[in-house]
């Protein structure tokens, strides 16, 4: 078959969940990507849902996810391993003490179930903390799920609902005739469909070049690591001041990510880079620098991937005029935990042309002045590094 309703490019968490709630709505839909299913971001990510709370644009999508998170498994049909603890931010130093106050006031502008408290109360949290623990900044909202668990449950509940996902097969770009939408030329082929939804991170920018479209998107190098089970220590999301997330699974694994970032060009042809061994060590020295009983663990994997981030740190949610048909989504960093809503978004979008998600200042509009030089500006130029 070569003619579907929708076409998916990119079958990461936003991908999967666009292309899942359009299934169900009763199109026809084939995800098609460069790689296996969710290979780069989605599985690079911690698994947290960001609640947005320093952002009123964001923080109502961000609400509407985390209401979707909690019925998601019944949804899906398949274990996510959702875990409704809330989130920690931890400082480890005077200076991050400052920077969590500075946090807490953005957060408090918004949503008033954030909290400072002290180090007691963090241990209480997480028994396994430092001594060097000073403060932390607590809210019993948001959670965590675990990334691979999650993308193969959209996968397989699109694949139950007559999905079609085609793996390892590149889209080199966008048909389009007449100021329409016809489908996308592959590696092997060209595939048909009236309406086109690019969810490929990084990958977006270089489909929609040939449209002029500017897309406000850097794309980031992100390690990552999981460790050999421990026991169980702690359900709360943590987030380090010192640059680090550490998630405890299910099984009892460590699974960390974080800084330094290291900036990069993407190519729909070439793999993403492999871990940076002096990045993966400083992750290591950190994550027993939070959690020392973490000593004890060996290491079960390392991987890097790359992950998209919009100027201004935002979601994108777009539906284009011309070509009639094409509809694009950015998750800034913080896709994953969005994802259920982007994904209902995107679907109704894409089959009604409008939605009931709030997403009227997410869209690419707000980018019509966009200077050319905003990656330099801001230093986010392949080969630069950022914490």
């Amino acid at each position: 078959m070569n003619h579907y309703d929708i076409i998916v490019v990119g079958s990461g968490l936003l991908g999967l969940s666009t292309a899942y709630n359009a299934q169900k709505a009763g199109a026809g839909v084939l995800v098609v990507d460069r790689g296996p299913v969710a290979y780069e971001a989605s599985s690079r990510a911690t698994g947290y849902l960001s609640v947005r709370a320093d952002d009123p644009d964001e923080a109502p999508l961000a609400k509407m996810a985390e209401d979707l998170w909690g019925t998601l498994d019944e949804e899906l049909g398949y274990p996510t391993e959702w875990t409704p603890k809330g989130r920690l931010w931890v400082a480890f130093s005077d200076k991050q003490v400052d920077e969590l106050h500075e946090t807490y006031k953005a957060f408090q502008r918004a949503d008033d179930s954030f909290e400072i408290i002290d180090a007691d109360a963090c241990r209480k949290l997480i028994p396994i903390l430092s001594p060097e623990t000073r403060a932390g900044l607590y809210t019993p909202r948001s959670g965590h799920a675990n990334p691979q668990r999650v993308s193969q449950a959209y996968a397989w509940a699109f694949q139950d609902r007559g999905g079609t996902i085609v793996e390892n097969n590149p889209v080199y770009s966008v048909i389009a005739e007449g100021g329409k939408v016809k489908g996308v030329r592959t590696a092997r082929d060209k595939v048909y469909a009236d309406r086109v939804v690019l969810c490929a991170g990084g990958y977006n920018a270089t489909l929609l070049q040939p449209f002029g479209v500017a897309f406000p998107v850097a794309t980031v190098r992100l390690e990552a690591l999981v460790t050999t089970p421990l026991p169980h220590m702690y359900d709360v999301g943590f987030i380090g001041l010192n640059g680090l997330s550490i998630r405890q699974t299910k099984r009892g694994n460590l699974h960390a990510n974080g800084g330094p970032h290291e900036w990069v060009d993407v190519n729909a042809d070439e793999e993403p880079a492999k871990p940076n061994t002096p990045i993966v060590r400083n992750l290591v020295r950190r994550m027993i620098e939070a959690f020392p009983v973490a000593a004890g663990a060996q290491l079960l994997r390392t991987w890097a991937g790359v992950l998209d981030i919009t100027k201004d740190q935002k979601t994108i949610v777009h539906r284009f005029d011309e070509p009639e048909g094409l509809l694009v989504a950015a998750g800034a960093g913080h896709g994953f935990g969005m994802a259920p809503s982007v994904g209902i978004a995107m679907s109704e979008l894409a089959l009604e042309g409008k939605t009931r998600a709030p997403i009227e200042k997410l869209t690419l509009d707000r980018f019509a002045n966009l200077n050319p030089n905003w990656k330099a500006d801001k230093r986010w130029t392949p080969g630069s590094y950022n914490t």
